[in-house]
């Protein structure tokens, strides 16, 4: 089932677009806001706590999961499946942005360059000059893959929708809810602890779907520094694929425009080696 319903779900988010308009995890948030005002204290602000605070959500899940497995011979299992990978995936559709970007870039128009690379890098760190903004945005797309795909992809093979739901929920936190203290400080453990895999998997694809010499070059030197964290974790992931993507004829251009596509196509190889990898588990379970 996590096969078919991987397929199905990445389907459904490349061809109904009006789907994302549902991923709303402002009641995930004021969940944990109001949870956290009825349970402060110092014992919810360690890891431990962070655990029991979304450990309703995640039991939710389990429970939905295994309640409609059989229904109707499994297929409203299988429709939970893919809409709770649709809605763990994105937020934003990353082929989508690309799409936006790169049609800004031709336009010549600066206002809307910047609002488009506003989607993958912050907005008072936009580069002015066309060939760096596209540049550091083909860099970020490379990064973002990992929060908007395969990540929640990974967890999702491993342990079915609680899997996506576990890396969701975390990453929403990470993003919304990081702030100085210890209860930010458990937040940013735990989604280093789930993207640490994951990312390098990612940039294992990215090597063996681009220049494989490059990109293993790149894995050597960002992993000299030591990374640290989420963020060390996302830096072996754009130095690794930058290295894959490399410079050549087909990334090059007067605007950046095909270095952003050619990392775009990078993710789609990397999906196709993820998707036939999850197939062949698949098929190595059935035949055991």
């Amino acid at each position: 089932m996590t096969l078919i319903s991987a397929l199905l779900g990445i389907a459904a988010d490349r061809l109904l677009p009006q789907l994302h308009e549902y991923r709303r995890y402002e009641p995930f948030l004021a969940y944990v806001d109001w949870l956290r005002e009825r349970l402060s204290g110092p014992a919810w602000e360690h890891i431990g706590g962070l655990l029991l605070l979304l450990l309703p959500v995640w039991t939710a899940v389990v429970l939905v999961q295994s309640w409609t497995s059989d229904w109707l011979f499994g297929l409203v299992g299988l429709l939970f499946y893919v809409a709770v990978l649709v809605y763990c995936l994105g937020p934003r559709d990353l082929g989508a942005d690309v799409d936006t970007f790169c049609q800004a870039q031709e336009s010549g128009d600066i206002g809307l360059q910047q609002r488009a690379a506003a989607f993958f890098l912050p907005g008072d760190a936009v580069p002015g000059d066309p060939e760096q903004r596209a540049q550091q945005v083909s860099t970020a797309v490379l990064v973002e893959a990992n929060d908007r795909l395969f990540a929640v992809l990974f967890w999702f093979a491993l342990l079915g929708p609680l899997g996506a739901v576990l890396y969701r929920s975390v990453a929403v936190l990470y993003q919304q809810r990081r702030e100085p203290g210890e209860f930010g400080d458990s937040i940013a453990w735990l989604n280093s602890a789930l993207v640490w895999l994951p990312a390098r998997l990612l940039a294992f694809g990215y090597a063996l779907s681009g220049h494989f010499d490059a990109a293993v070059d790149g894995w050597r030197e960002a992993h000299r520094r030591l990374p640290q964290g989420s963020e060390g974790t996302l830096d072996v992931l754009a130095v690794t694929g930058a290295g894959a993507l490399g410079v050549d004829s087909e990334t090059a251009g007067p605007n950046g425009v095909p270095r952003v596509r050619a990392a775009m196509r990078l993710v789609w190889r990397t999906l196709a080696i993820w998707l036939v990898v999850i197939a062949l588990f698949t098929l190595a379970g059935w035949a055991s």
